[in-house]
């Protein structure tokens, strides 16, 4: 936990993204594989915070993982550039799902797919 001496000197300080991308890969990255670096950001809550949360322009030169999202209103992925694969699986959708202008230079799979709207 923070102290509240810390949490003040933040405040007066100001945390740029930068700083905070210095602090995060200091203090939560582990050994992956083969030499790899991992970031472990997992199973954070934000359900006590009454607002929108953006992760966006993120440059990841490894992978990026995103699974077991719980959102209570909206989900947006968009301009996702990939150099590899593309994997979404195991989605539950209470209303919409939308995909639209996909450009897939390999293979599109989609299979499994249980629809009960129009």
């Amino acid at each position: 936990m923070l102290t509240e001496e810390l949490r003040q000197q933040i405040k007066e300080t100001g945390l740029t993204k930068e700083d905070l991308k210095i602090i995060l890969l200091d203090n939560f990255t582990r050994n992956y594989k083969k030499g790899k670096r991992f970031l472990d950001l997992t199973s954070l809550n934000f359900s006590d915070f009454d607002g929108d949360i953006a992760i966006a322009w993120m440059k990841v030169k490894g992978n990026l993982f995103q699974s077991n999202q719980t959102v209570g209103e909206t989900l947006y992925q968009h301009s996702q550039k990939v150099g590899c694969e593309l994997w979404q699986y195991d989605q539950e959708v209470k209303e919409n799902l939308y995909q639209k202008d996909q450009k897939v230079q390999g293979n599109l799979y989609s299979d499994e797919s249980k629809i009960e709207g129009k």
